[in-house]
């Protein structure tokens, strides 16, 4: 079912009617809000196409899962905006998809979300009747849409913290992998931020664009102004848990290093005494030096003196 909410001067408040299609004579006095929650697939089409909507809006709206767009044709303009569903950042399940259509006199809304709350944030706040009731409506869905985004990034601030102290004091590989899935998630985040800060900055360069019928320059700036900065600090955030990725693969490669250059020297040490051992274990029945009385000792002697050797000469030139 179609939810109508319309306002009825006669009551003095909003009133709600639940159809299946809307009416050729409408009687209710605009601003009219129809929410297509609940909506059949049958019904919205029908819906779209007696407000003679253009198939590509209609079909663009109709989309459960759309990028962040604005597009106008006619009276209406389609505005799709997504908000962040997720409690946190440690995974995208699925995103809260608003989908509007809009003229001066009526709203056309879709909202999915899998989170109740959020749901009740991204429905118009049905209040007094104003000249200018339409567009507030659409502001206040900006701007919840805007929230949901902050709060969550306002909060990982200090779980990023946390992460940069643990990192720096002791890193492991399940903390990488931690910060590996962070980084999947604020890339997709930084993703739709910059559709929707697009948006609005596209509308602040172009002096007859099409949302300055629906809202002053002062609102379009600052809805910009509201994504851009949610961009940059998912851009940040990004840069600095990339940081530490790389921070880290350097710790543990230079760590790798020292390890083989020990065991390089090492088998710099050992390789001229085996080398030694494996002349003199060698079977010959006539090997001149087996006959010296202190041949084992001088070989000993000699072992043992290109050992000492080779640690000095390894010192001499600071590689070890």
């Amino acid at each position: 079912m179609i939810t109508l909410h319309y306002y009825d001067p006669e009551l003095g408040g909003w009133q709600q009617q639940h159809i299946t299609r809307l009416p050729d004579t409408a009687r209710h006095t605009p601003p009219l809000w129809l929410d297509l929650h609940s909506a059949t697939a049958a019904e919205e089409q029908q819906l779209l196409q007696d407000l003679q909507i253009a198939p590509t809006m209609a079909e663009d709206f109709s989309r459960e899962r759309h990028p962040p767009k604005f597009e106008a044709q006619h009276d209406f303009a389609l505005l799709i905006l997504r908000g962040y569903a997720d409690p946190d950042f440690s995974e995208v399940t699925q995103h809260a998809q608003v989908n509007l259509l809009f003229s001066r006199e009526v709203l056309i809304s879709k909202v999915q979300s899998p989170d109740p709350a959020l749901l009740a944030q991204l429905q118009p706040q049905l209040g007094m009747l104003s000249s200018n009731q339409l567009s507030d409506w659409v502001k206040q869905l900006l701007v919840a849409v805007s929230a949901s985004y902050l709060g969550k990034l306002l909060s990982f601030e200090d779980e990023l913290s946390e992460i940069e102290d643990r990192m720096l004091h002791k890193g492991n590989d399940e903390l990488m992998a931690t910060m590996m899935r962070y980084r999947s998630v604020l890339r997709k985040v930084r993703r739709n931020l910059a559709y929707q800060k697009d948006i609005f900055a596209d509308a602040l360069y172009e002096e007859q664009h099409v949302l300055f019928k629906h809202f002053a320059l002062a609102d379009l700036r600052d809805f910009y102004e509201k994504f851009e900065r949610l961009h940059s600090m998912t851009e940040m955030y990004y840069d600095q848990l990339s940081d530490l990725v790389h921070g880290y693969l350097s710790t543990t490669s230079h760590q790798i290093n020292e390890r083989m250059k020990v065991l390089t020297i090492v088998s710099s040490i050992f390789i001229p005494l085996t080398f030694l051992a494996g002349v003199y274990g060698m079977n010959f029945r006539y090997m001149p030096e087996l006959e010296a009385e202190n041949g084992y000792f001088i070989t000993l002697f000699i072992m043992g003196a290109l050992g000492v050797g080779s640690l000095l000469w390894f010192k001499f030139r600071k590689w070890w």
